[in-house]
């Protein structure tokens, strides 16, 4: 579980889900949710290949907040960034395609969808919420 909150850290700091990153005032669907995947993949793709790659991915990292609206220093983002590239990139070729992006969200989107009703709910996101914050401060920097 520890490896999987994690996880689920750099992919919720990844993804900018509102849902499961800030306060919810409302129920985040999965349709909801793969559309602001849609929107940050294609804002990650710096180059506009169809893929992301380590660097593409490390610059995203690096823009995440972990607290007070500090980011993560170079270092960290990437370790997250390793994290996330090495969950989603289930092909091994060093990048993630947009399948594997969307994949993955899906099955976050699962786990996270506690009572399995197709939505994150405002309890549910607090979860997810909670556990990637705490995942985020172990490998977050120390200030």
């Amino acid at each position: 579980m520890k490896h999987h909150a994690t996880f689920a850290a750099a992919l919720v700091a990844f993804l900018s889900l509102p849902a499961l990153t800030a306060t919810v005032l409302a129920q985040e669907t999965r349709a909801s949710a793969t559309a602001k995947l849609n929107r940050e993949f294609a804002a990650s793709d710096a180059n506009k290949d169809g893929f992301l790659s380590r660097t593409e991915i490390e610059a995203r990292m690096g823009k995440m907040k972990v607290g007070g609206g500090k980011t993560l220093d170079a270092t960290h983002a990437k370790r997250v960034a390793a994290l996330f590239l090495a969950r989603a990139d289930t092909n091994k070729d060093g990048k993630v395609s947009k399948a594997e992006s969307d994949a993955l969200m899906g099955a976050v989107f699962s786990a996270y969808d506690t009572n399995r009703d197709g939505k994150v709910d405002p309890a549910e996101a607090a979860r997810a919420r909670a556990a990637a914050n705490g995942a985020v401060q172990k490998a977050g920097p120390t200030r």
